[in-house]
């Protein structure tokens, strides 16, 4: 049964708050360092790090020592960098960070709470503890992962942040993401001990063939968009995150609306609010640019040609694209109308 339109527009505004709000401390962090290094403080703790090593301690310290230091061969000690603002927030392409949050608080929202209209009272304390955890596993393999990267960070000037994932923000909501999709895979979300009997084996083979020939079919096509993407300059140089996102977005699109075109034509109406809100998405970021000067929208945008050079202006299209794909499928299965249209009762003439 199809989400009432009151809940539909419910679920999207309580969405895009958390993922605003979520957000916004990450940019904090950002302001909170200025035009200064955070660097690793060695004169405390077990080499500059507490919390089982996970955790620098951190002193701010201006960019012109830090620099004047670390390119001096005479130095007695090197700073040993930790962020610079931009490491956490990534506010040039804003479009790109808040997309990744919000596909994060809708998934656990309307996937894992059944908020707003499946909200189970006997099942939200076992739902609420699974969030919990899923949040606490995010945060410790973030941390996990900037503390590896700080032990394989060799040249001195190097931003820990960035060597572990490019900002922190699009690192934690991809882990919350993950452990959202493992949970939920895992049944850790329903606890029911119902189970369904095992389908009939003799109906696989024909079965996998079909997915496997269209499977690959839509990897063909989207690693080709992904080059031609690549070659206009819309999308990074390496393509890597870009490809892992298409991939990704192949793989829901099969999820959420079939295997073969005689399946995807039954459920155009979801396949239709996915393409409309990822073309209505891209304009909205472009106006917020304009507006505000500080959030890049990730494509057509200054920010990016003024520290990238203008040919850079739109490397970060492909994203946007792939992303809010992403996002507008998974709303599209999270309102339940990614499903066929059944025709009304007594339609028959």
């Amino acid at each position: 049964m199809p989400m009432k339109l009151s809940n539909v527009m419910l679920l999207l505004v309580v969405v895009t708050i958390c993922a605003v709000f979520s957000l916004r401390i990450f940019q904090g962090i950002d302001e909170m360092m200025g035009d200064q290094y955070w660097v690793v403080d060695t004169t405390q703790g077990d080499h500059g790090w507490y919390a089982m090593g996970l955790l620098p301690c951190v002193a701010k310290v201006p960019k012109d020592v830090v620099k004047a230091a670390n390119s001096n061969p005479a130095a007695p000690a090197k700073y040993l960098i930790y962020a610079q603002n931009g490491d956490f927030a990534g506010n040039t392409v804003y479009g790109i960070s808040l997309g990744i949050p919000l596909i994060m608080y809708l998934i656990w929202f309307a996937c894992i709470l059944g908020f707003p209209d499946r909200v189970d009272p006997y099942l939200l304390p076992r739902r609420i503890f699974t969030t919990t955890v899923i949040i606490i596993c995010s945060i410790i393999v973030n941390l996990f992962l900037m503390r590896v990267a700080a032990d394989f960070a060799r040249d001195p000037m190097s931003r820990i942040a960035n060597v572990a994932g490019t900002q922190a923000s699009l690192l934690f909501h991809s882990a919350g993401i993950w452990f959202a999709i493992l949970f939920s895979a895992l049944g850790t979300t329903n606890h029911s001990a119902r189970e369904s009997r095992a389908p009939d084996s003799r109906n696989w083979q024909t079965q996998a063939n079909e997915k496997f020939n269209w499977m690959f079919l839509l990897l063909l096509g989207a690693t080709l968009l992904e080059v031609c993407l690549v070659q206009s300059r819309l999308a990074l140089p390496d393509a890597a995150l870009d490809y892992a996102l298409w991939l990704m977005a192949v793989v829901i699109f099969m999820r959420m609306f079939g295997f073969s075109p005689k399946y995807w034509i039954k459920r155009a109406r979801g396949i239709a609010i996915a393409l409309t809100g990822t073309f209505c998405t891209l304009p909205i970021f472009y106006l917020l640019e304009r507006a505000t000067g500080t959030l890049g929208a990730g494509f057509a945008s200054p920010i990016l040609a003024a520290t990238h050079g203008p040919e850079n202006a739109n490397i970060g299209l492909s994203l946007m694209l792939s992303i809010y794909l992403i996002f507008w499928m998974e709303f599209a299965a999270a309102i339940r109308r990614n499903g066929p249209v059944r025709p009304l009762a007594g339609s028959r003439g």
